[in-house]
């Protein structure tokens, strides 16, 4: 690419070719001495010598010219700079490939950029950019007039275990969906989901709407959603005013309390919290006096889902879930309150409530051939004064016990197998049953199921929704019916929603169908289903939803 100087090569020799020659000249003349030779050969080494320094000097300078032309050519851009035609070709095809490479590196740190700060399933901003723009939005001077709603889709849990989660990620889609539409008419909002079931609004001073039409929009969209999927909630709402003196988490802290009001005072109902003085601690009370009247006065009752049995040797059994009411007979959402319940340490006293109304509903029905299920919190495996207390209840009324299936999830199990070990005993000595559920998570699996010898395992609905594509997880289920009927255990598949999965399933041998394909949860009433096998009609009719 650089130009050879050969002009100035040739003046370099001249200069000093020219007067070596004419030196020797003069020494060859006659007579020539005996240091002639010597002379000529000095001057000869000496002449190359010289011819060499200044053609490396002469280079050198050039070179050092060409590389300015090039380094200004190229903070220009301008191939124009450069004399050769070659070397303004060479530099064109290199400002290509930067250009290239530009965008190529722009477009890297804008996807970065967007994963960093962009939810996966939902598409709508995380809470890396709703911390970010609630920062900004405390910045400006008219902040007071602005608005932060959290949401809480209250149903994620549920779904999860009784249907699938592919099922509770299609409902955290669609309530994402219901809330981006109920905000659009206000300008300037902005939409998050901060964490698996909650979602933010952040409404700018611009919109300067009343919060109540806000709230009042969002629970007629929560409303309609709920008796479409025949819900008990669907997600509630809690809002507060921002101010620029408040820090993040105060702001929050409000929110979160109003967000707690709501969850007990109307079915996808909102509130709103505009006094900051010791919020964390009102919303603690708020709780606590909540779960304390809801103890005192046992606001609670039931519903069931059925499990299909697949062959006659299979008693009837039936999931039982706790309803939690407030003093007007609004349905409590069960997650948030079983989640207080045990920041609050009420878990127990909770759980103690549960399980006594449970034994006294199956000796007011009378069901003594069918068995009924609950889900036990994990948390109560490390809590001795419970297992004491279950193994009394048990004791005093043995042949309700021997009908009762106590289910746990795999995950608390394997994280506190000692106590897993404790209570599962203490239900084989008293003739209850003993359940794992959301089973398969992996290998460590059949080592649980070693150490427990569950009398149920229920299949993790992840392992069901991809049944059918999956060969890998037929494989693993077939592995684990074989494993769990030599061990004498039944195999219940949950979350099964599709009569494909149904008759995959049935020709796997496992024992009972459990989903909303069978039946949806409904309310506990001495006639479901009698609470006896299911009869041929009721098996045909579930296919057919």
């Amino acid at each position: 690419m650089l130009i050879k100087p050969e002009g100035n090569l040739l003046l370099v020799g001249a200069l000093v070719c020219l007067p070596l020659l004419l030196l020797q000249g003069i020494w060859l003349v006659p007579p020539a001495s005996s240091l002639t030779p010597l002379l000529v050969m000095a001057t000869t080494l000496l002449g190359f010598a010289l011819l060499i320094f200044l053609t490396h000097s002469v280079r050198k300078g050039e070179r050092e010219r060409q590389e300015q032309r090039w380094l200004l050519a190229l903070q220009q851009r301008d191939p124009a700079i450069l004399e050769s035609p070659q070397a303004q070709t060479a530099l064109r095809q290199l400002l290509a490939s930067f250009s290239e490479a530009e965008l190529d590196a722009h477009r890297q740190i804008s996807e970065l950029h967007s994963q960093a700060t962009q939810d996966e399933m939902t598409g709508l901003r995380n809470r890396h950019a709703f911390r970010r723009d609630l920062t900004e939005l405390l910045q400006q001077e008219d902040t007071q007039t602005a608005i932060l709603v959290l949401i809480r889709a209250t149903e994620l849990g549920k779904l999860n275990a009784q249907r699938g989660f592919q099922s509770g990620d299609a409902y955290i889609k669609d309530i994402a969906h219901l809330i981006i539409h109920t905000v659009s008419r206000f300008p300037g909002h902005q939409v998050y989901r901060i964490s698996g079931a909650d979602f933010a609004v952040l409404v700018p001073p611009l919109a300067k709407i009343p919060p109540h039409l806000l709230g009042r929009d969002l629970k007629h969209a929560f409303d309609h959603y709920q008796q479409e999927h025949e819900l008990e909630s669907a997600a509630y709402s809690g809002m507060t005013r921002l101010s620029s003196e408040q820090k993040i988490e105060a702001i929050l802290a409000r929110a979160d309390l109003a967000l707690a009001r709501a969850q007990t005072e109307a079915v996808n109902g909102w509130a709103i919290q505009q006094n900051d003085e010791v919020v964390e601690l009102q919303g603690q009370r708020h709780w606590t006096q909540v779960l304390t009247d809801l103890l005192e006065q046992e606001r609670i009752s039931f519903s069931c889902q059925p499990i299909l049995p697949l062959h006659s040797g299979m008693l009837a059994y039936h999931e039982i879930y706790p309803r939690f009411s407030n003093v007007d007979g609004t349905v409590l959402p069960s997650d948030t309150l079983l989640a207080m319940a045990q920041r609050l340490d009420m878990t127990m006293r909770l759980e103690q409530m549960v399980i006594r109304h449970l034994m006294h509903q199956y000796r007011a029905f009378g069901s003594h051939s069918s068995r009924w299920g609950l889900n036990l919190p994990g948390s109560l495996l490390q809590n001795s004064a419970f297992l004491i207390w279950l193994d009394h209840q048990l004791q005093r009324d043995p042949d309700i016990g021997a009908n009762l299936v106590f289910e746990l999830d795999e995950e608390p199990l394997e994280r506190n197998l000692t106590g897993a070990k404790r209570l599962f005993e203490l239900l084989r000595r008293h003739g209850s049953r003993s359940a794992i559920c959301n089973f398969g998570k992996g290998i460590g699996s059949f080592s649980l199921f070693r150490e427990l010898k569950p009398d149920y395992i229920k299949l993790d609905p992840a392992l069901i929704t991809e049944l059918e594509q999956d060969l890998t997880n037929q494989q693993f289920v077939r592995m684990i019916v074989d494993v769990s009927h030599r061990m004498g255990c039944v195999v219940i598949a949950e979350g099964v929603e599709q009569l494909s999965q149904q008759e995959l399933l049935q020709g796997m041998y496992v024992d009972g169908l459990q989903g909303y394909l069978i039946a949806r949860p409904q309310e506990l009433r001495p006639d479901n289903g009698q609470f006896g096998l299911f009869t041929e009609s009721a098996s045909a009719s579930a296919g057919s939803e």
